[in-house]
C-alpha cells in the first residue's frame, strides 16, 4: 500500500459514539513515563494495528489508535516532550521513546496521515496482547 493509498483507505477502525470505552494506564519499563488513554475496549475485539514497518517489526509495536488525543490521551508522569524522537525513511511517523530504557511509548503521525496519535499496546501492563485481535497494515509501503 503507498502513501497515497494509506491516506486514502484508513487502517483505523470505526468508532461511533455508543462504543464502550475504557481507560487504560501505561507506561515505560523504567517508570519514567506513565500515561491514561481512552479507548474502545480492547478485550471485546476492537481491532489494534500490527504494522510491518522495519522498526514496528523490530520492537513489537502493537499500536493502538487514540481517536482524539486532546480528550483521549494525557501523561500522568512526565511528558511528551521528554521522550527521544526518531523518524525514518520519508519521515511521515516519529517514533517516542523513553530515553532512559528504550520503551517505545506513543508514534504520531504527520499531517500526509492525518495527524494519528498511536500508543503501543505493549506499553499497557494490563493488555493481554497474545488476546488481541489484530489487523496487518503495510507500513513498509511508506
Amino acid at each position: 500500500m503507498t502513501l497515497s493509498e494509506m491516506q486514502n483507505n484508513s487502517p483505523i477502525p470505526p468508532r461511533t459514539a455508543d462504543t464502550p470505552t475504557k481507560v487504560y494506564k501505561g507506561g515505560c519499563h523504567c517508570g519514567k513515563f506513565e500515561f491514561e488513554c481512552r479507548h474502545p475496549v480492547l478485550e471485546d475485539g476492537f481491532e489494534v494495528l500490527s504494522c510491518n514497518c522495519s522498526i514496528c517489526t523490530q520492537r513489537g509495536y502493537l499500536l493502538i489508535y487514540i481517536f482524539n488525543p486532546a480528550t483521549d490521551f494525557k501523561f500522568t508522569k512526565g511528558s511528551e516532550a521528554e521522550l527521544t524522537q526518531y523518524q525514518f525513511n520519508i519521515k511521515v511517523v516519529t517514533h517516542m521513546f523513553c530515553p532512559v530504557c528504550g520503551s517505545g511509548i506513543l508514534a504520531k503521525a504527520d499531517a500526509r496521515l492525518h495527524n494519528i496519535l498511536t500508543v503501543n499496546a505493549r506499553a499497557i501492563p494490563e493488555l493481554d496482547v497474545q488476546k488481541l485481535t489484530l489487523k496487518a497494515i503495510n507500513g513498509r509501503a511508506l
